[in-house]
Formats: C-alpha cells, structure tokens, sequence
C-alpha cells in the first residue's frame, strides 16, 4: 500500500487547473488505485486550507480522494505518533506524526514531496517514482 502525504493531494489539485500531469496521476499509472491510501489526518489538513471554501475545488477535492483508502486515526497511530515525536531529535508537526505513524502500522510506503519532513523515523518507508 502506498500513503500519499498530504502534499501530493495539493500538487495535484494546483496542477489539474492547468491541466499538466500530476504525481499522481503517474503513481496511479503504476499502482492500483486500490493500493494508494490517505490518512484521515490528511482529509483534515485539506479541509483547513481556504480554497475548500469554493464549490468546485471543494468537488475536486472531493473526487481526487474518493478512490483513495481513508486510513482512520485510531488509537494505535495515535500511540506511535506520540512515541515518533517523542523520540526524534527534533520537533516535528502533528500531523507528519500521525501521517508517518498511519503508514508504518499499515505496512504502507510514503510517497511525499519532503521526505525531510519524516527523516530519522524508524521503520518508515518511502515510495519514490523517476
């Protein structure tokens, strides 16, 4: 199973107004679309942004994640996310805790557009495209 961050869900919304080819759309040429999962803790960080406030992004939004497994933030995500944030040397945001968490109890691999964000996590893969 591939985790996409809540980052390549933006890129391919900002790029479908222009039409140009997207990330996804290429992971999605190359994996099933049954295989690709989102975090809830995506949903929520999509919805924060001001652009959901418009009908038509919000449809886009919308039938992007659709075919997308949503991964619920349960109480074991919550558990490891805490102990990822506890234990990096460095700060890192709740939500790349929860997303990196999601997808190691998943046995999932990350597709980011900033590894960085997650570097040092034990146990987390990521899913890289050329």
């Amino acid at each position: 199973m591939v985790i996409l961050d809540t980052n390549i869900i933006i890129d391919h919304l900002r790029a479908s107004k222009s039409g140009s080819a997207t990330l996804l759309m290429r992971l999605s040429e190359i994996k099933p679309k049954e295989l690709l999962a989102l975090s809830v803790i995506s949903v929520q960080e999509l919805y924060t942004g001001q652009s959901t406030l418009d009908v038509q992004r919000e449809q886009l939004l919308l039938g992007s994640i659709a075919p997308l497994k949503i991964l619920p933030y349960t109480y074991e995500v919550a558990h490891l996310a805490g102990m990822i944030a506890r234990d990096l040397p460095r700060p890192i945001a709740l939500a790349d805790a929860a997303i990196a968490a999601a997808t190691i109890i998943n046995g999932g691999q990350l597709f980011t557009l900033n590894q960085k964000h997650f570097q040092g996590i034990e146990n987390l893969e990521f899913m890289t495209i050329g």
